[in-house]
């Protein structure tokens, strides 16, 4: 009965959880290069830490940015995790703001083992969002008529990528584990560029309108090495590498005029219409890190990734690419996790920060940001599930240029569901 209720249960999450599919729509200047803005990855659990993954192993949650932890499973168990989260952005260039924000779910995964030492897990996450809405009005130069007409220069993009992955990996000699992800990214990107004529209906007005979608396949291979210590203390490292891998890609351009008196026949004309079949190619990547401290109490880790975007090529796209560096550290600290008398001292509490680098040039400048972030895991009465609670600010933009700085607040909650599924009950 109860099994049966947990399961309609998840059954409602995976349908409410489908939403990942649409894109947050934060408006960001930043999105409207390349595949737009790459969206951070992790679970809030690591999140809340920096963004750490190489070196964490958990037998209570999943890690997939380093498949080779999917070993540490506990057997005849099943775990279950989803969440949603809301950003806040704010954008200043001088004198100006402009602020914008949105919720919506951000992941759905599931994980459970195979055999002791060999587990399995899959999901589905946000890749990239490429939303943003950038206005400019202007006048044009006089005609001697004494016009006095403003053009509109709109750029808006909407759309964006997701992952679905799936992966494994084995424990082997208890001190080192191997695991592989595959995963499809796929999705939709499309931009519309508009010069209208706001005070003159003479005039026709012109749209570009482009749309770009991608779907490829890819893999990524991991190691762990775990090295047990006296006092029930633990030092991790880990390696993950994804080679380069391609995607098939759609482009369709077109470019129509039409007038702002939408009853004349004259209103759309295409001027120009495109549809070409091309490969795009994503860059390979390297991450790395460890991780140490005592178990159950606390975990202390930093991690690296270096991603070759100059290889990149990414057809139908603005851009020039350049590659990234990223680093991240956090740590999580539980003061009693077997407290029977105080609920605060069963959490866990995080911190960590990071730093990121702009794959996208702009005006030949790679953007660099950076952010602290923190949370907490919240231990269900009588379970192993969780509660996960993330909090991200950061900030985007480089000291002493013209380019926009853009901050921006992440909060977001997870329900991490963690069960026993596959034991045989010795009373009915």
């Amino acid at each position: 009965m109860y099994k049966t209720r947990r399961l309609s249960l998840i059954c409602l999450f995976a349908l409410l959880a489908a939403g990942v599919a649409g894109q947050k729509e934060i408006s960001s200047p930043y999105a409207r290069y390349g595949i737009g803005n790459l969206t951070p990855q992790g679970t809030f659990r690591t999140l809340a830490m920096g963004g750490i993954s190489s070196g964490i192993r958990n037998n209570l949650t999943l890690n997939y940015l380093t498949p080779a932890s999917y070993s540490s499973i506990d057997t005849a168990s099943f775990i279950f995790d989803f969440g949603l989260d809301y950003s806040l952005t704010t954008l200043k260039e001088g004198d100006l703001s402009f602020y914008s924000q949105d919720v919506n779910f951000s992941h759905l995964m599931l994980g459970f083992p195979i055999k002791k030492g060999w587990g399995f897990a899959a999901g589905l996450v946000p890749f990239s969002n490429g939303f943003y809405n950038i206005e400019d009005k202007s006048a044009p130069e006089s005609t001697g008529t004494g016009s006095s007409d403003e053009i509109l220069e709109s750029h808006r993009g909407s759309g964006g990528y997701n992952k679905v992955y799936i992966g494994s990996a084995y424990n082997f000699l208890n001190y080192f584990s191997a695991g592989l992800n595959a995963f499809v990214i796929f999705g939709e990107i499309t931009r519309y560029n508009d010069f209208v004529f706001t005070t003159d209906n003479n005039y026709f007005n012109t749209r570009d309108k482009s749309s770009n979608s991608m779907t490829g396949i890819g893999y990524e291979a991991s190691v762990q090495f775990m090295a047990p210590l006296p006092e029930n203390r633990f030092f991790n490292a880990g390696l993950t590498f994804t080679p380069q891998f391609k995607l098939r890609t759609t482009n369709e351009n077109m470019i129509i005029r039409y007038s702002n008196v939408q009853t004349s026949i004259y209103a759309f004309d295409t001027l120009y219409k495109a549809l070409s079949e091309t490969t795009s190619h994503f860059p390979r990547s390297i991450r790395g890190g460890v991780s140490f401290g005592k178990t159950d109490k606390l975990t202390i880790g930093a991690d690296m990734l270096y991603s070759y975007w100059s290889k990149a090529s990414l057809p139908g796209n603005y851009g020039t690419y350049a590659n990234t560096l990223s680093l991240s550290g956090g740590a999580e600290y539980i003061p009693d996790k077997f407290s029977n008398y105080s609920f605060f001292n069963r959490m866990e509490y995080r911190i960590g920060g990071h730093y990121d680098e702009s794959y996208a040039l702009y005006g030949g400048t790679k953007v660099k940001g950076y952010g602290i972030t923190f949370g907490a895991g919240i231990p269900l009465r009588k379970s192993r599930s969780r509660f996960s609670l993330f909090v991200d600010l950061s900030t985007r933009g480089n000291p002493g240029d013209n380019l926009p700085k853009e901050r921006t607040l992440s909060v977001g909650a997870s329900l991490n569901l963690y069960d026993y599924w596959f034991l045989k009950a010795k009373y009915d």
